[in-house]
C-alpha cells in the first residue's frame, strides 16, 4: 500500500507547488484542481437536479481532500495541524468553485455563453494536466519556470481554445465527424510547420532525456509526447464536448425547477 502511494505522490510531485502562501492560508496547484473539481461537481449536481446540493458537494470535496492529503504523505497522518489546515483550504477552494458556476447557471446570458464557458475549462484543463505531468524543459531558459512551464501551459491552452473554437464551427456547418476530422487535418499541418520553425530556426527545444523526433526530425519527445502531440485534438474536443452538454443540461433543469417553484 505505501508503494502504491509513494508511486501516486511522486507522479504528482508537481501539484504541491505553493504558488501564495500567507500564515496559515496559501494556495498550491492542487488548488486549481480543487476549484475546478468543486465547479463540474456542482454543475453535475445541478444538472441532475439534485437536491441538497450545497451539503453533497461539501461531502465529495471532504473526500477528495481526503484521498489528496493522503497520497501525499508515506503514512496517513492526516490529524496532524498542518494537514488539517490544508483539508480545510482544499474544501474552502472547492466550495468557490461552486459558488462560480452557481452565479453563472443564474446569469441572464447563461444560455449564449456557456460554449465559451465550456471552451475555456476545457482548453485550460487539458493543457494544465498534459504540461504539468509532462515537465516541459527547454533549451532557452526564458521560456522555463518552476511551478509550471508558463510557455507550454501558454502555447497549449491557446491552440486548444482554437482547435474547439474550429471545431464548433465546423459541426454547425457540416457535422460532428467532419468537424473532427478536418480539425485535426489543420491542426496536424500547424504543428508542424510550427515544430520545424521553432527547432531548426530558432533552436527552441525541449531537452528531456531520451527525446527522439516523431518524423522529419520534428517533434522531438518521448513516446508519450508523440502519442500526445498526435492525438491532442480529441482531448480537447471530447472535453468540450462533454462540459457543453454537462452546461446544457444544468442551464435547463434550473429553468425546470424554476418553473416548478413558481407554479407552486
Amino acid at each position: 500500500m505505501d508503494t502504491f502511494l509513494l508511486n501516486i505522490r511522486d507522479n504528482s510531485e508537481w501539484l504541491y507547488s505553493i504558488i501564495v502562501e500567507y500564515k496559515w492560508f496559501y494556495y498550491d496547484l492542487w488548488s486549481f484542481v480543487f476549484l475546478w473539481i468543486g465547479g463540474i461537481f456542482f454543475a453535475l449536481l445541478s444538472a441532475f437536479n439534485t437536491k441538497n446540493k450545497w451539503l453533497k458537494l461539501l461531502l465529495i470535496l471532504a473526500i477528495f481532500a481526503f484521498i489528496e492529503n493522503s497520497i501525499s504523505m508515506k503514512t496517513l497522518k492526516l490529524f496532524q495541524s498542518e494537514r488539517l489546515l490544508g483539508i480545510f483550504n482544499d474544501i474552502a477552494t472547492g466550495m468557490i468553485g461552486g459558488y462560480i458556476i452557481y452565479w453563472f447557471l443564474k446569469w441572464k446570458y447563461t444560455k449564449t455563453r456557456s460554449k465559451w464557458l465550456a471552451l475555456f475549462i476545457s482548453s485550460i484543463t487539458v493543457s494544465f494536466l498534459w504540461v504539468g505531468f509532462y515537465g516541459y524543459r527547454y533549451s532557452i531558459a526564458f521560456f522555463n519556470s518552476p511551478y509550471i512551464n508558463w510557455w507550454a501551459l501558454t502555447a497549449w491552452s491557446a491552440s486548444g481554445m482554437t482547435m474547439i473554437f474550429v471545431f464548433n464551427y465546423l459541426k454547425d456547418k457540416i457535422n460532428y465527424l467532419w468537424g473532427v476530422i478536418i480539425t485535426w487535418g489543420i491542426y496536424i499541418s500547424l504543428l508542424f510547420a510550427v515544430e520545424y520553425i521553432a527547432y531548426h530556426l530558432i533552436s527552441l527545444r525541449e531537452v528531456t532525456e531520451g527525446t527522439t523526433p516523431l518524423f522529419f526530425d520534428i517533434i522531438h519527445g518521448s513516446k508519450i509526447m508523440h502519442v500526445y502531440y498526435t492525438t491532442a485534438p480529441l482531448y480537447f474536443i471530447g472535453l468540450f464536448v462533454l462540459l457543453r452538454f454537462l452546461f446544457k443540461k444544468s442551464i435547463d433543469d434550473s429553468k425546470d425547477a424554476a418553473s416548478i417553484t413558481n407554479v407552486h
